[in-house]
């Protein structure tokens, strides 16, 4: 992991905030993400899984697909 220092000002603006904050330049362009340290990790809005749990079960169910040979035969390789 890159570690990035930053100055007492940025350092000051995130003392103390809870839960996940966006950091954006002076244009409004999303640059990173900060996540506090000891905060739980937690998923972002954007990055929940759109599938129900009812939706993921069915899928874990569903047979099908192709094996590791047909897939590779279909690309050439044997």
């Amino acid at each position: 992991m890159t570690r990035v220092t930053i100055d007492d000002s940025l350092c000051a603006k995130l003392d103390g905030v809870s839960g996940p904050v966006e950091l954006c330049d002076n244009s409004g362009r999303v640059v990173g993400k900060f996540l506090p340290s000891g905060e739980p990790a937690t998923l972002w809005p954007q990055d929940e899984c759109p599938y129900t749990e009812e939706e993921l079960e069915a899928m874990r169910k569903t047979k099908g697909g192709r094996t590791l040979a047909e897939i590779w035969k279909s690309l050439g390789r044997t």
